[in-house]
């Protein structure tokens, strides 16, 4: 028994976060810092996003194969 409501796993990703987080190479596109740039996934979807809260930029990455995507990297 779980102290979640009904229908809610735990699994999903207001709650777990995501499969991975790393740095990603470069600078934000956006508001050109350099070391700011972070890849995130979940569930094979990817996005990049700008660690600086007051840029605001993110930007969706293509999908990962079924084959490629490994949830425990």
């Amino acid at each position: 028994m779980t102290n979640y409501p009904p229908g809610v796993t735990g699994n999903e990703y207001a709650i777990a976060g995501p499969d991975y987080e790393r740095e990603a190479d470069g600078a934000c596109p956006k508001c050109s810092l350099s070391d700011t740039l972070v890849e995130e996934g979940y569930q094979g979807q990817r996005w990049l996003y700008c660690g600086d809260p007051a840029c605001g930029y993110e930007e969706a990455l293509p999908r990962l194969d079924p084959a490629d995507y490994d949830p425990r990297l």
